[in-house]
């Protein structure tokens, strides 16, 4: 496997794990649609180091927005319903 394909592996991985569309990835990571979906195919960037510190940057900082968001505590502390 090369570099390139281990990038879109890595970069598939982490927008899965987020549970975002290419468009919102993209956004969040500053980087147009086009050049997002050209690395999940494979074509690589030429900062992938710059790349994959930016996702962890902001996978952190999303973890860190969730675990602060009242609504989310809500939610969590509601009874799930039997259906």
């Amino acid at each position: 496997m090369d570099e390139n394909e281990k990038l879109a592996q890595e970069v598939k991985a982490w927008r899965a794990k987020g549970g975002i569309t290419a468009e919102a990835a993209a956004k969040v990571l500053g980087i147009p649609k086009r050049t997002f979906e050209g690395i999940e195919q494979g074509r690589g960037f030429p900062y992938p180091v710059l790349l994959r510190v930016a996702m962890e940057s902001k996978t952190l900082a999303l973890q860190a927005m969730l675990e602060d968001s009242p609504r989310v505590e809500r939610r969590r502390q509601k009874p799930e319903r039997s259906v």
